[in-house]
């Protein structure tokens, strides 16, 4: 599948130099100081909204890392498109003037691995922004790489838990334990004003920084926090684990009003680095 782009022009500028530019703009003071020595990153949680209002915290995350070879992108189903458990397990994602391919051998482990709830799907990929966005942000940074894309729904934790092992083991029997990064794409608190949103989101960020993917799964069900990629993030967080990352770090926190000077109904963006 040759996965064209449904979020370009509205979530993020159409043509790499356009794209460029914007991201440019991102390096201004707050976040102009990219750190000499790039963290050792095995997951990443990185907003998706459009660049203007999360672009800044997602670029924060991806420049303070070192870009893998192999990353597998997992985010929430919004369209509610497709399979529940879904992986584009060949192709590429295309951008018109790049484009980025589809790590097939990676894809089929995953699928293929005993117990692995995912399947071979590309509907629930067709239209969903939470995977695609992610895309010209990583390029921008490193320009060869392949990807697994994966899109999940609202899954119970024992599903998370079949998931996380599924991706596991698919990364240790290629022997790519040490040449991948997961990047879990995830908005957070939604529509609230701006200190309730960030009073939710603390909770679930102090679960995600503890290494504690049933905490965050448990906590954003107890908080009513709106958190869209809650599971994306139980599942990168599991497998960090599993392959014996033990640090974090909250690298930012934003919101939509600070772009849009709206602090009473806001989206709470974070970047969180787990190595």
């Amino acid at each position: 599948m040759i996965r064209k782009p449904a979020a370009i022009g509205y979530f993020y500028p159409e043509g790499i130099d356009n794209i460029k530019n914007l991201i440019d703009s991102f390096k201004g003071d707050r976040f102009k100081s990219v750190p000499e020595e790039k963290i050792n990153a095995f997951g990443i949680i990185s907003p998706h909204a459009g660049y203007v209002y999360s672009g800044k915290t997602a670029y924060a995350g991806f420049s303070s890392i070192d870009i893998k070879n192999n990353i597998i992108i997992i985010g929430p189903n919004h369209t509610g498109m497709g399979a529940g458990y879904s992986v584009m397990n060949n192709g590429k994602y295309d951008f018109k003037d790049f484009s980025v391919p589809i790590n097939a051998e990676l894809a089929d482990a995953i699928i293929e691995d005993a117990g692995s709830p995912f399947i071979s799907d590309e509907l629930a990929h067709l239209k969903e922004h939470s995977v695609e966005v992610q895309i010209p942000l990583l390029y921008s940074f490193k320009k060869d790489f392949k990807i697994v894309p994966i899109v999940v729904s609202f899954i119970r934790y024992n599903d998370v838990l079949n998931a996380s092992k599924a991706i596991f083991n698919a990364l240790r029997k290629l022997n790519l334990l040490d040449d991948v990064l997961i990047v879990a794409s995830s908005d957070m608190t939604h529509y609230e004003p701006a200190e309730s949103a960030r009073l939710k989101d603390d909770i679930a960020i102090k679960e995600i920084l503890n290494l504690n993917p049933r905490g965050l799964y448990e906590k954003v069900g107890e908080n009513d926090i709106t958190m869209c990629g809650f599971i994306p993030a139980s599942i990168m967080l599991n497998v960090a684990k599993m392959a014996g990352r033990t640090k974090s770090k909250l690298i930012g926190y934003t919101n939509s009003g600070e772009a849009s000077g709206d602090y009473s109904s806001v989206v709470g963006y974070s970047s969180i680095v787990i190595y």
